[in-house]
């Protein structure tokens, strides 16, 4: 894996930052494409960029303090300047509610603007997550012995035994009596993760789901959902609450999200017919 790519003087080019750029700039080309194909405002797509940048940077850095509180209280400053250490999922709620309260002060349906948004932020996930795997961030999964199974003995956090205690403790638990090598196959969650949304983005766009009812983004949020709490099983994020991870306490909010909106998608269709047929008059 290559974390760091090139120097430029005192800056270093990491691999993430640059596939974090690239995921976020496809992203907006295809929601700007959206936009234009549903005969939106692109003014307020970029503001909702913006909005989404910020608060998908915060957000996931926020969610990973909240998963590791304990390190945090230990060394504060380290865990929030650090290169490494993002949860995806705190950043995408942050990001829904800054972009939320951006399309209702423009005065715009939320649910169409969301159906038009959600192609772009399937694309940029499933490139995003491709940065994990070419640093080497940590976000793979539990060790394991399948022949798709990866390495990442250079990566921003290392799959060497004697660099990563907690990968070895958790080889020896996985299979105890064996002796742990000295670099350790994992889950490429990540890669998973890539290509569950990536078929989640070929459903969004072809399933034929006429645009404002919210059923796009509620499909959105019930498959993303399940992908990640499914994945969650074979991650090494901690326990909180039921034998359960932060992310899959998340995870199960937006499913349940997301069902709420799929059962209500008819009626605001229905609604939107009725706004569109001429007023007759006694």
């Amino acid at each position: 894996m290559y974390p760091y790519l090139f120097k430029i003087g005192p800056l270093t080019i990491g691999s993430y930052g640059v596939t974090l750029a690239i995921a976020f700039f496809t992203a907006f080309m295809v929601i700007n494409w959206q936009f234009r194909k549903n005969g939106c405002d692109e003014e307020l797509a970029w503001d909702l960029h913006f909005l989404a940048i910020f608060g998908g940077m915060v957000g996931s850095r926020l969610m990973h303090i909240l998963e590791n509180f304990r390190d945090f209280l230990n060394d504060p400053m380290s865990m929030i300047f650090t290169t490494t250490g993002f949860s995806v999922l705190g950043g995408y709620v942050l990001a829904l509610v800054l972009c939320t309260l951006r399309v209702r002060y423009a005065g715009q349906p939320f649910f169409k603007i969301a159906d038009i948004y959600v192609p772009g932020m399937a694309v940029g996930y499933a490139i995003g997550r491709i940065g994990c795997i070419v640093a080497g961030d940590g976000c793979y999964g539990l060790p394991c012995k399948q022949a798709w199974a990866m390495n990442f003995p250079n990566g921003l956090v290392p799959t060497l035994s004697d660099k990563n205690q907690m990968l070895a403790e958790t080889y020896r638990r996985l299979f105890p009596g064996e002796a742990v090598p000295a670099d350790i196959s994992v889950h490429p969650t990540p890669l998973y993760e890539s290509l569950s949304t990536l078929a989640l983005l070929m459903i969004l766009l072809f399933a034929g789901w006429r645009i404002g009812g919210g059923r796009r983004f509620a499909f959105f949020l019930i498959w993303f959902g399940i992908s990640r709490f499914l994945v969650e099983f074979i991650r090494l994020n901690p326990i909180v609450l039921w034998g359960l991870s932060s992310s899959q306490l998340l995870s199960i909010f937006f499913v349940l999200a997301g069902f709420i909106i799929m059962a209500g998608a008819k009626k605001r269709l229905a609604k939107i017919e009725e706004s569109k047929q001429p007023s007759t008059g006694d």
